[in-house]
C-alpha cells in the first residue's frame, strides 16, 4: 500500500540513518586520534615499539568494524607512514616499501587546512589503485583530522577510507521492502549513487557515461529536485518523493572555514535521496487501497444497520460508545506510530555506545593480559562513560515502557512540598557545587498536595537536572511553588544557555526526542521530558516551556487538585 505520508516517511528514515552512520563513522576517527601514543610517535617517529602499538590499535579497530578499507597515518609530506588494508575480513599490515606518497590527493591537502578535531569528509566515489578503478567496484568515503604533537605543531593526518557499500545497504534495507528498488541516492550533479539498476551508478566515474545521470533520464523532475531542499509531487511519470543530505553537517563545518566558506562548504556538498513510484505501479496500489476501502465501506454499512437496531433502545450509549471508539482508535494510531518511532531511534542509540565499550573492553583486556597500564586510566574512562549514558537511556527507557504498559500505579497521597524538594536539593547539591551554582526555593510553608510522591519527585528532580546542566558556571536555578484557581503551579527556571525555538517545539514529544551536552558536556539520554510529560499527565496536570537563546529557561507544570 502506497501513501503520500509514507513514502515521505520512508525518504526521511532513510536519510536520517545515512546522518547516523556519518557520525558513528566521525566518533571512531576523534576517538582513535585523541590516544597519547601518537604523541610518543611524533616524539620517536622511528620507535618501532610505538609504530607496532600504533598498528595494533589500527588491525583491532579494523577487525571489529569491518567497515574500513584502509587506515593509515600520512607525515606532513603526504607520506604514508604506517597503513592496514582490510582484505576478506583480515587486517593486513602494508609493508614499508609499498607504502606511497598522498600528497597529490585532494584529501590530504584539505585536510591538513584544518585545526585539531575537525573532521574532513571526502565526496562518495570509487576507490582507485594505481590510477585505475578498482574491480569489483569499491565505493568509498575518506574521513581525516590532522594529529598534532604536545606542542600543538601539525605533524600528519589519520585516514578512514569507509566502505561506503554498508552505509547504501543500510540506505536500500530500512523501510518498506515492497518499493525498495524504486529509492536512490544522488549526489549534487544528479550521478547515481545508488540506483534501481546498477548499471545506472557512478556513471561520473566513467567514460562514456557522463549522460548516464538522474537529469539526463528526468530533466524536468530534476530542476524542482534540485532547487528544493524535500518535497514530493507527481506528474505524468509518477510520485517523486525526495530530500536532501548534507554531509558536512555532522562535522560542524564553522570551525573548519570562516562562516561564509562553511555555508558554501555545506550547501555545495549534498545527496539527494529520492523515491520514484512509477504511475503503473502507482494507479495500481491506489486501485488496491480503493477496493480495499470499498470493502471496509460495506462492511460499516451492514455493521451500522446491526448497531442502530441494537443500540436504537439506548441512543445516549451509542453515542459514547461511538465517541469511545473514535478516540481509541486515534490514540491507538498516535501510540503505534511514537512506538515505531521510538524503538528505532534506541535500536541504533544503544548499539553506538556498546560498539564502542566493547571495542576499548577488548583493548584494556589485552593491556591487563599483557601487564601494560599505560592506557588502563584513558579506556577506563571512556568505558565509565559510556556505560553511565546506556545505564541512564535504559532507566528513563523502563520508566517510559511501564508507564505505556500500564504498570505503574497512581498512588497519590499527602506531600509536603517543602520537604520533599529539600530532599531533592540534597540529593543534587554536589552537581550544583560543582559548577558553583545557586540553588533556590520558593516553596509557601506548610504547602500541602495531594499526588504520587515517587513521580512527583521523578518530575521535579528531572526538571532541576535539566537546569543544573544546561547553566554554566556562577548561575542561579529556582525552584517556585503556589496555588491558584484550584492547581498547584510550579516552576523550575534557570540562567542557563537557553532553548531554540525549533527545539523548545519538540520537547516533550517522543517521536521528536533529542539529547543535547549540558555547559559541562554532561550526558543526556533525550528521554527524561518525555517521561515528565507522561507523569504530568498521569496527575490531570500540563507542562510547557519558555525560553530564548542566552536567556535561560523555565518549565512550569500543574497538578489540579483531585
Amino acid at each position: 500500500m502506497i501513501s503520500l505520508n509514507s513514502e515521505q516517511a520512508e525518504v526521511s528514515m532513510k536519510s536520517e540513518i545515512i546522518h547516523r552512520d556519518l557520525n558513528f563513522i566521525i566518533g571512531d576517527i576523534q576517538i582513535m586520534a585523541a590516544l597519547n601514543i601518537f604523541h610518543d610517535m611524533w616524539q620517536d617517529p622511528d620507535d618501532q615499539s610505538v609504530r607496532n602499538t600504533i598498528l595494533t590499535v589500527f588491525r583491532k579497530v579494523s577487525i571489529k568494524r569491518l567497515l574500513y578499507d584502509q587506515i593509515r597515518l600520512l607525515d606532513i609530506e603526504g607520506k604514508e607512514i604506517l597503513r592496514v588494508n582490510l582484505k576478506d575480513s583480515v587486517a593486513v599490515v602494508v609493508a614499508q616499501e609499498d607504502l606511497q606518497n598522498k600528497s597529490h590527493r585532494p584529501y590530504f591537502r584539505n585536510t591538513l587546512k584544518l585545526n585539531q578535531d575537525e573532521i574532513y569528509v571526502s565526496p562518495f566515489d570509487l576507490n582507485i589503485e594505481n590510477e585505475r578503478i578498482e574491480i569489483p567496484l569499491k565505493p568509498i568515503l575518506r574521513f581525516a583530522t590532522p594529529m598534532f604533537n604536545e606542542k600543538g605543531e601539525k605533524k600528519g593526518i589519520l585516514v578512514f577510507n569507509y566502505l561506503g557499500a554498508y552505509m547504501l545497504r543500510s540506505f536500500e534495507s530500512v523501510g518498506n521492502h515492497r518499493f525498495a528498488e524504486h529509492f536512490m541516492l544522488l549526489n549534487k550533479e544528479s550521478y547515481w549513487l545508488k540506483a534501481p539498476d546498477a548499471e545506472l551508478e557512478w556513471g561520473f566515474m566513467f567514460d562514456g557515461k557522463e549522460e548516464v545521470n538522474f537529469q539526463h533520464y528526468y530533466p524536468e523532475e530534476w530542476k524542482v529536485i534540485s532547487s528544493q531542499t524535500s518535497g514530493q509531487f507527481e506528474n505524468e511519470k509518477g510520485l517523486f518523493t525526495f530530500n536532501t543530505i548534507y554531509p558536512l553537517e555532522n562535522n560542524d563545518p564553522e570551525k573548519v572555514w570562516t562562516e561564509q566558506e562553511a555555508f558554501n562548504a555545506t550547501q555545495n556538498y549534498y545527496w539527494k535521496a529520492v523515491s520514484f513510484i512509477p504511475q503503473a505501479i502507482l494507479y495500481k496500489s491506489q486501485k488496491q487501497r480503493n477496493s480495499q476501502l470499498l470493502i471496509v465501506y460495506l462492511l460499516l454499512i451492514i455493521l451500522s444497520g446491526w448497531g442502530a437496531w441494537v443500540l436504537a433502545r439506548s441512543i445516549n450509549r451509542r453515542k459514547l460508545a461511538e465517541k469511545r471508539i473514535h478516540d481509541n482508535l486515534v490514540k491507538m494510531k498516535e501510540l503505534n506510530a511514537a512506538k515505531d518511532r521510538f524503538f528505532s531511534i534506541i535500536a541504533h542509540d544503544l548499539r553506538s555506545p556498546f560498539n564502542t565499550m566493547l571495542g576499548f573492553g577488548e583493548m584494556l583486556k589485552e593491556e591487563v593480559d599483557n601487564d601494560q597500564t599505560e592506557h588502563i586510566k584513558e579506556y577506563t574512562n571512556y568505558l565509565y562513560n559510556g556505560i553511565l549514558k546506556t545505564y541512564n537511556l535504559l532507566t528513563e527507557l523502563l520508566d517510559w515502557a511501564n508507564l505505556q504498559r500500564k504498570k505503574v500505579a497512581l498512588e497519590p497521597k499527602p506531600i509536603d512540598v517543602e520537604r520533599c524538594v529539600d530532599e531533592i536539593f540534597q540529593i543534587l547539591e554536589l552537581s550544583a557545587l560543582n559548577k558553583k551554582l545557586t540553588l533556590v526555593k520558593l516553596v509557601p510553608e506548610k504547602m500541602e498536595l495531594i499526588a504520587d510522591r515517587n513521580m512527583f519527585s521523578t518530575i521535579v528532580r528531572n526538571l532541576l537536572s535539566n537546569a543544573i546542566k544546561f547553566t554554566p558556571e556562577g548561575g542561579t536555578v529556582t525552584f517556585t511553588a503556589k496555588f491558584s484557581d484550584g492547581k498547584y503551579i510550579f516552576t523550575v527556571a534557570d540562567t542557563g544557555v537557553g532553548i531554540s525555538p525549533e527545539n523548545l517545539r519538540k520537547l516533550f514529544k517522543v517521536d521528536e526526542s533529542f539529547s543535547t551536552a549540558g555547559t559541562n558536556e554532561e550526558p543526556g539520554t533525550g528521554l527524561g521530558l518525555v517521561l515528565c510529560k507522561e507523569l504530568v499527565e498521569k496527575h490531570g496536570g500540563v507542562i510547557w516551556a519558555d525560553s530564548e537563546i542566552g536567556q535561560g529557561a523555565e518549565f512550569y507544570f500543574t497538578i489540579p487538585l483531585p
